[in-house]
């Protein structure tokens, strides 16, 4: 499975494991300063290892456009969309990652995502046993506006199509990532707001940058 935009000479294909290293380059660069929960707030490596290690399910994509410098051809990677298979025990595996670090930002932040696994219930909400999760989405800044992110998306559907995945799933803890969703016809099975997140002794635990101020959980049968 291989597309290629003749305007921009991009092409979009399966991430090989051989990537990694790069891949986590260029999130560290496009994804990771722009990602609302993480804003202000040290890089867990464990958010990091946890990224890179759905590559090896053979379900994550990459967006490269081809360079010639010097008469050699390159590529550059402008774009990424990391995906793995999830079942329904994932949001009782999320809980108990989420008390596993429970003293760092990435336990922080995978238990309002367990939360949102739970409470979406897609498993029983489309009678399916598992589906394609997507866990992170960047294009490079001077990429964006070109619909990459869409290409990706749509790439990654029929990815799930020829692998059998009956579901296609999304946690969107950004405006933009949800308003994606929603132009790919995906449907919004469940919303947090920020605000109404609180910790236990009620204090409102993510406080990310207008305009992002639900994480919303999408779905699309396939």
């Amino acid at each position: 499975m291989t597309e290629v935009d003749q305007a921009h000479d991009i092409q979009i294909r399966v991430i090989k494991p051989s990537e990694c290293d790069e891949v986590l380059k260029f999130l560290r660069i496009h994804f990771y300063p722009d990602e609302p929960l993480n804003i202000g707030k040290q890089q867990d490596p464990e958010d990091e290892e946890f990224a890179i290690s759905q590559i090896e399910h053979g379900t994550s994509l990459i967006a490269v456009q081809q360079q010639i410098v010097n008469g050699v051809t390159s590529e550059r990677i402008v774009g990424v969309l990391i995906s793995s298979p999830k079942c329904s025990n994932e949001a009782e595996y999320l809980f108990n990652e989420a008390d596993r670090f429970i003293s760092t930002n990435w336990g922080t932040l995978i238990r309002i995502l367990a939360h949102a696994e739970r409470d979406s219930n897609v498993y029983e909400r489309y009678n399916v046993e598992r589906a394609l999760h997507m866990h992170v989405s960047g294009v490079d800044r001077s990429f964006r506006g070109r619909g990459i992110g869409t290409k990706l998306q749509e790439e990654l559907k029929d990815l799930a199509r020829e692998l059998n995945y009956p579901l296609i799933t999304a946690d969107c803890t950004s405006f933009y990532a949800a308003q994606l969703s929603e132009r790919m016809g995906m449907e919004c099975v469940n919303v947090i707001k920020y605000t109404d997140y609180l910790d236990e002794e009620g204090k409102v635990v993510f406080k990310p940058p207008s305009p992002h101020e639900y994480l919303k959980t999408y779905a699309m049968r396939l």
